[in-house]
C-alpha cells in the first residue's frame, strides 16, 4: 500500500491536509496560519516574532517543562517554528506512538497561550540578542538588500525582527498587544493543519477532527493591498566572503506564483551534468554554486532570486553569467514531453528521500514535489519576462552604511554591462548514449567488507582508515573530481556523493550492480587525472567554507572547529582507504573488489570498527559582544555498556539542561546538551552562548546542572528511564531510506546491541556519569 494525500475542511473551517505513508517510521505535524510579519500593527515591530517565541512557554494544559519545546525533544523527536512575511509555521516530527501527544500539547499551545509577562520580560530579551546576532549575518542581509530594491509592499520596508527597544519595558502593554495579535489571526478559518505519518487516513482524519475542533471559528484578515512587487534598480552589497550575484525576479501572475514548479526548476538548476548551466558556467570559472530561493510576499506575488557564488565578481562576468541564464531559459521553454517527465521523476525522488517533517515544510512552505508540467513552457516564459532587480555581493565594494529594516547595509549602485552574444547551446537528458565495452578488470582484488542487507539497493562506502589524519582541502578535491560523475549517475537511477557524516570524509556508492561497476571504472580514472581546475575548485571551496564558518554565530563556528580539535592526536600519515559494500551479492563483492584495485590510493582491511577514546576533553571558547562555550566529554572506554550509558544519559540531560539554562536561568540565547559523534570519537557536548555571562560564569552552570544530574539521576523513576530507554531503540531503527541509513549505521557507527541498553539501571547510569565527567 503506498502513500495517500487528502484534504479535508473541519466543521469550524479548519484546513487539513492528511499523507499517510505506510512505510514512514516517524509522524510530522505542521500547523500553517495565516499571519505574519507584515500583519503586525505599525507600532509593534516584531510582534508576530514575538508571539510565535512565546507560543512554546506554556499554555492552559501544559506548562512550560511539559509543552511541546521540552517535550518533543524529550521524546526523541525535533521541532521547531518560523515566521515568514505572510504566514507563521509551527511543526514537530516524533515517532508514531507519541503523535497524538504532541499534536494536544501543538494545538493547546496555540489556542491557549499563558502568556506570562516573566516570561515575556525574558524572551523580549532572547529576541533583541537573535537581532544582534543577525545584524551582522550575511544572508539576512542579503536579503535585506536585494528587497531593498523592490517597491510596491510597504510591509517589505519595516523592521520585522523585533528589538527590546521596540517592546519596551511595560510588559502588560505588550502582552495586551500580543493578546489581541492572537486573538485576530489564531482561529480555524486562518489556520491549515498537516499531519503525516504511518498511520491509516481514517486514523489521521480522526487525530485532525479531535485536536483540531478545539481550534475556535474566526475569520480571514487578509492584508489590505494587493501585493504587487516592482523593481527599482540594482544594488552592490559590501560584505565578507565570497562574491556573489543575486538575480530577483518579481512573480506577480499566475502560474509563476505557483510553487509547484520550482522544485523542477531547482532539479534542471542545480543539475551539474555536463551540457547544463551549471557545468558551463564551472568550465568558464564563473561560478562554483548556486541557490533558488523563494520568499512570497503577498496573497498573488513573490520574489524568486538566482543566487550565484561567482569567482571573480566583476560587472563583466556578470553580464557573461546572466546571458547565459537567459539562454538556459530559453531552451528550457521547449524541453519534451519526455526530458520534462525525467527531471519530474529526479527532483521528486530527491523530495522522496527527505524526513517526514522536511516533506511536510517543503509542501507548507518551501518546494513540493512535481505533479504536473502542464504550464511549464508559460511558467518559464513569464520567468524569462519578469521584472528583474541584480545585486552584486562583495568585499570591499565601499559605499557608506544606512540602515534599513534596522539592519545596517552599505549599498552602492550596480551598472550592469551589456551582455555578450548568447552562443552556449545546452544539453538536457535523457540522451541516449552507448554502453561502454566492458574493460578487463584488474588482476588482483582490493580488501572489500562485505556486511549483507536484503533490504534495498547496495550500498558501497569508502572512508579513510582510522586514527590517519585526512585533511579537509582532500575532501573538497574529491567533491571536485566527482561532481560531474555524480550528476551524470542520477541521471541513470544512482547515487554517488562524498561528504562529511559526523567529521569523517565518505565516497557513497550505490545503483544497480552493472552501473556500479562502471561507476568504479569512472571513478578511478577522474581521481588518477586531477585537473588544475579541479585544484582551483576544491582551493575556492573550503576559502568558502572558512567565510561561512566566520560569518556564523559563535557556537556553531566553535562546533565547527570540534573536528580539528579531536583529529589532533592523529598522525598525518599516507592516506589509506576502507572499502565496505553494504548489501549485494558475492558476485557483485568480487567484480567490486577486482575494480577497487586500480583505487588510486591504498586500500586496506577493514577490521571491526571502534570508536577511539582520547583523554581529554575539548573546550572551545569565543569571548566579545557575544560569548560561547562549547565542552565536548569524549567516552572513557569502548564497551557496549558504556556507549548506550553514553547515550542514554545524553537523552536525560538534553531537556533538563534546555529548560534550566535557557528558560530558568535565561542564560542566553542558545543553551543545548546533546549525543555527538564526531571523527569517530563518541561523547556528550554542553554549548552555551550569551551575551550578558562570561565564558567562566557559563563553565560554573554547566558544572553546577552536572552536579544536580549526580544527585538527581539516582531518583529518576521506572517509567522514565524505561521510556529514555524506548526512545533510543526508536532512534536507532531503520529509517525511511534503509540503503545509505543503514549503511552508514553498520560500517561508520556500529552501533551496540540493543540488550546493553536494557541492562542499564540507575545505579549503573549513576557509575557512568561519575566516570565519564570526574575524570575531567
Amino acid at each position: 500500500m503506498g502513500r495517500h494525500a487528502a484534504s479535508v475542511r473541519l466543521g469550524n473551517g479548519l484546513r487539513v491536509n492528511l499523507i499517510s505513508d505506510p512505510a514512514a517510521t516517524r509522524a510530522a505535524a505542521l500547523m500553517q496560519v495565516d499571519a505574519g510579519s507584515y500583519h503586525e500593527p505599525l507600532a509593534w515591530p516584531g510582534l508576530a516574532h514575538l508571539l510565535e517565541h512565546m507560543l512554546f512557554r506554556g499554555s492552559e494544559r501544559f506548562q512550560a517543562r511539559e509543552g511541546l519545546m521540552n517535550w518533543v525533544p524529550s521524546q526523541g523527536g525535533r521541532l521547531n517554528a518560523t515566521t515568514h512575511a505572510t504566514r507563521t509555521f509551527f511543526f514537530f516530527e516524533i515517532g508514531p506512538e507519541q503523535f497524538d501527544a504532541g499534536i494536544d500539547r501543538l494545538i493547546d499551545m496555540l489556542i491557549a497561550p499563558l502568556l506570562a509577562t516573566d516570561a515575556l520580560d525574558q524572551e523580549a530579551d532572547i529576541i533583541d540578542a537573535e537581532y544582534q546576532l543577525l545584524r551582522t549575518e550575511g544572508e539576512t542581509l542579503c536579503e535585506a538588500a536585494q528587497q531593498q530594491a523592490f517597491d510596491g509592499i510597504a510591509a517589505m520596508h519595516r523592521f520585522h525582527i523585533g528589538s527590546r527597544a521596540g517592546f519596551g519595558e511595560d510588559m502588560a502593554v505588550l502582552r495586551s498587544a500580543l493578546q489581541q495579535f492572537h486573538q485576530r489571526h489564531y482561529n480555524a478559518a486562518n489556520m491549515t493543519l498537516w499531519l503525516q505519518g504511518p498511520q491509516s487516513p481514517d486514523q489521521l482524519r480522526a487525530m485532525a477532527e479531535e485536536y483540531g475542533a478545539r481550534i475556535a471559528k474566526g475569520i480571514r484578515h487578509p492584508l489590505s493591498a494587493v501585493s504587487h512587487t516592482v523593481p527599482i534598480g540594482d544594488r552592490t552589497l559590501d560584505l565578507p566572503g565570497a562574491p556573489q550575484l543575486r538575480l530577483t525576479f518579481a512573480l506577480n501572475k499566475q502560474p509563476a506564483i505557483q510553487r509547484q514548479w520550482l522544485r523542477l526548476l531547482a532539479c534542471l538548476l542545480l543539475d551539474e551534468a555536463p551540457g547544463g548551466l551549471m557545468a558551463w558556467l564551472r568550465a568558464e570559472e564563473y561560478s562554483d554554486a548556486v541557490r533558488l530561493i523563494h520568499a512570497t510576499c503577498g496573497e498573488g506575488c513573490s520574489l524568486l532570486t538566482l543566487a550565484f557564488t561567482v569567482i571573480q565578481g566583476t560587472t563583466a562576468e556578470a553580464a557573461a553569467i546572466e546571458t547565459a541564464l537567459f539562454s538556459w531559459l530559453e531552451q528550457l521553454a521547449g524541453l519534451t514531453g519526455r526530458q520534462l517527465e525525467h527531471y519530474s521523476r529526479l527532483a521528486n525522488r530527491a523530495f522522496d528521500r527527505l524526513a517526514p517533517l522536511d516533506q511536510l515544510r517543503a509542501n507548507a512552505f518551501g518546494l513540493p514535489p512535481v505533479q504536473a508540467t502542464d504550464h511549464w513552457a508559460e511558467q518559464i516564459a513569464m520567468l524569462a519576462s519578469a521584472s528583474m532587480s541584480r545585486l552584486s555581493v562583495r568585499p570591499d565594494a565601499g559605499g557608506e552604511v544606512t540602515e534599513y529594516r534596522g539592519l545596517p547595509l552599505k549599498l552602492t549602485l550596480f551598472h550592469p554591462e551589456s551582455p555578450p552574444p548568447a552562443t552556449v547551446r545546452f544539453t538536457f537528458f535523457p540522451v541516449d548514449v552507448a554502453s561502454p565495452h566492458s574493460a578487463t578488470p584488474p588482476v588482483g582484488r582490493a580488501p572489500l567488507k562485505h556486511l549483507p542487507n536484503d533490504e534495498g539497493s547496495p550500498v558501497l562506502l569508502l572512508r579513510p582508515a582510522p586514527n590517519v589524519l585526512f585533511e579537509e582541502q582532500r575532501g573538497y578535491l574529491l567533491q571536485s573530481a566527482l561532481r560531474t560523475l555524480a550528476a551524470e549517475l542520477a541521471h541513470q537511477d544512482g547515487h554517488l556523493s562524498v561528504e562529511r557524516h559526523q567529521g569523517v570524509w565518505v565516497l557513497q556508492l550505490a545503483g544497480e550492480d552493472a552501473l556500479m561497476c562502471r561507476a568504479i571504472t569512472a571513478i578511478n580514472r577522474r581521481l588518477a587525472a586531477i585537473s588544475p581546475a579541479m585544484q582551483r575548485d576544491a582551493t575556492r571551496a573550503g576559502q568558502r567554507a572558512q567565510a561561512r564558518e566566520h560569518g556564523d554565530i559563535a557556537i556553531r563556528r566553535l562546533l565547527a572547529q570540534l573536528p580539528t580539535a579531536l583529529s589532533a592526536g592523529l598522525t598525518p600519515d599516507p592516506v589509506s582507504w576502507q572499502a565496505t559494500l553494504v548489501g549485494g551479492n558475492e558476485v557483485l563483492r568480487q567484480r567490486l573488489a577486482h575494480l577497487l584495485n586500480d583505487f588510486p590510493e591504498p586500500i586496506v582491511p577493514a577490521g571491526e570498527y571502534r570508536i577511539r577514546t582520547p583523554a581529554e576533553r575539548v573546550a572551545l571558547a569565543e569571548s566579545g559582544d557575544e560569548n560561547a562555550r562549547l565542552v565536548f566529554y569524549p567516552l572513557p572506554e569502548t564497551s557496549a555498556a558504556a556507549r548506550w550509558a553514553l547515550q542514554l544519559l545524553a537523552q536525560l540531560y538534553a531537556s533538563r539542561y534546555f529548560q534550566r539554562l535557557r528558560v530558568d536561568q535565561n542564560i542566553g540565547y542558545v543553551a543545548h546538551c546533546a549525543y555527538y559523534r564526531c571523527v569517530d570519537v563518541e561523547g556528550i557536548f554542553f554549548a552555551l552562548q550569551s551575551p550578558k555571562y562570561t565564558v567562566a560564569q557559563m563553565d560554573h552552570y554547566t558544572a553546577a546542572f552536572l552536579q544536580q544530574m549526580k544527585l538527581e539521576l539516582a531518583q529518576i523513576s521506572d517509567g522514565e528511564l524505561a521510556a529514555a530507554r524506548n526512545i533510543l531503540l526508536r532512534k536507532h531503527s531503520r529509517g525511511s531510506d534503509p540503503g545509505f541509513q543503514y549503511a552508514r549505521e553498520n560500517a561508520l557507527e556500529n552501533n551496540p546491541l540493543p540488550e546493553y541498553l536494557e541492562q542499564l539501571s540507575r545505579d549503573a547510569l549513576s557509575f557512568w556519569h561519575r566516570r565519564i565527567f570526574a575524570s575531567f
